[in-house]
């Protein structure tokens, strides 16, 4: 069910979320109503990229959505809530700190901010740069999320980065290298980089947002 989380601008937006550092780009076009949680949108770059989820995770918005040093020293941080309350255990930046959970993106990705960043796997830092493409007003809130476009097949879980990624691709493509065998075994002997199945990442959307059904209401007894 759509959490209701005070007041916002119902809005459908077309996101473009692409994967910092990397060349070729690797990016998703999605459309999602901004009446969407944080955490929501987390699942929907998780589906997109076929990422694990399983790493911790947080959203960085800056002043304007800039990415200078100053922006990034003043960002506010949206992060998990854990169980009993949001607890700022990585006292990130000199911003504010609040959870996923408690805010939309209706209140982030304002007329005033097009942009934020979502970094997953902070050992690995695959940084996410999100940007809104395109705003339409009104949809609802309960849209199912929809994956437009893509470029390019996204890297696996534990990769080490942006960086290890290209180094396991290398070594997948020389049989020579040391680290082949354990390339191919780890993406596959006839993983193609430039691959991305647009079906299967609605798929993958489909199931994490299904809808669950209402229960048609039962006709009240007539008094006597």
């Amino acid at each position: 069910m759509a959490k209701q989380i005070g007041w916002y601008l119902p809005e459908q937006l077309i996101l473009k979320i692409t994967l910092a550092g990397s060349e070729p780009k690797i990016w998703r076009r999605v459309e999602v109503h901004s009446g969407m949680t944080l955490e929501a949108l987390h699942d929907v770059i998780q589906c997109v990229f076929e990422w694990d989820d399983s790493h911790m995770h947080h959203f960085i918005v800056t002043p304007g959505g800039k990415t200078t040093r100053m922006a990034l020293r003043e960002a506010t941080y949206f992060q998990p809530s854990p169980p009993g309350g949001f607890v700022d255990v990585f006292n990130l930046g000199e911003g504010r700190s609040k959870g996923t959970d408690e805010v939309i993106i209706g209140q982030v990705l304002t007329g005033d901010c097009n942009q934020i960043i979502y970094e997953y796997d902070f050992g690995d830092s695959w940084n996410h740069i999100v940007k809104v493409e395109k705003r339409t007003p009104g949809g609802e809130q309960n849209f199912v999320p929809m994956c437009l476009a893509g470029l390019n097949a996204a890297p696996r879980d534990d990769m080490g980065g942006i960086y290890g990624y290209y180094q396991w691709l290398k070594s997948l493509r020389d049989e020579t290298n040391e680290m082949h065998v354990g390339a191919a075994r780890w993406l596959g002997i006839d993983f193609d980089p430039a691959r991305f199945d647009l079906d299967l990442a609605n798929d993958r959307l489909k199931a994490a947002f299904k809808q669950v059904p209402k229960r048609p209401r039962k006709p009240r007894k007539k008094q006597a």
